[in-house]
């Protein structure tokens, strides 16, 4: 019996099962996220959607282990479901899906947004796991002090 409802969800959840047995992926959650990109090296995390809505997560699902072969260095691969993507996405901005986040013992280094060509994926993802570190692209609210003038002069 599958915890999803959704039969869609329930095969991309066969699927992580398939790819953290046969490829060393490891299966997130929102709770286990946070205990998975602090561990010191480089992670990959698949931040996925319903393929109902966004059917592109199936490609990048399927291609993920030859995307990781590929690369200089492995990183540890996490895979996110989309309820627990939604959860921690805004956390690194990210809007579009599915995306690949790249980090660094915790610390963020980039982040791929919707599908890419194989070339694009294959000449920025050694670029984008060898980054320095940097503040994650929030999703920004604009601030304003009560009373202040909109003018800095």
């Amino acid at each position: 019996m599958s915890l999803y409802s959704n039969p869609t969800l329930a095969r991309l959840g066969e699927h992580f099962q398939r790819l953290s047995s046969q490829h060393g992926c490891v299966v997130l959650d929102a709770d286990s996220f946070d205990e998975f990109i602090n561990e010191p090296g480089e992670s990959l995390i698949l931040f996925s959607e319903d393929p109902q809505r966004v059917p592109e997560t199936w490609d990048i699902a399927v291609i993920l282990p030859e995307l990781v072969k590929g690369l200089p260095k492995k990183p540890r691969v996490g895979l996110l479901a989309p309820l627990d993507a939604h959860a921690v996405s805004s956390r690194y901005g990210i809007r579009l899906w599915p995306a690949l986040l790249a980090l660094r013992g915790g610390a963020y280094l980039g982040v791929i947004e919707g599908l890419k060509d194989w070339g694009v994926y294959a000449g920025h993802l050694p670029q984008l796991l060898a980054a320095p570190e940097s503040r994650p692209p929030t999703i920004g609210i604009p601030v304003q002090t009560v009373g202040a003038s909109a003018s800095c002069h």
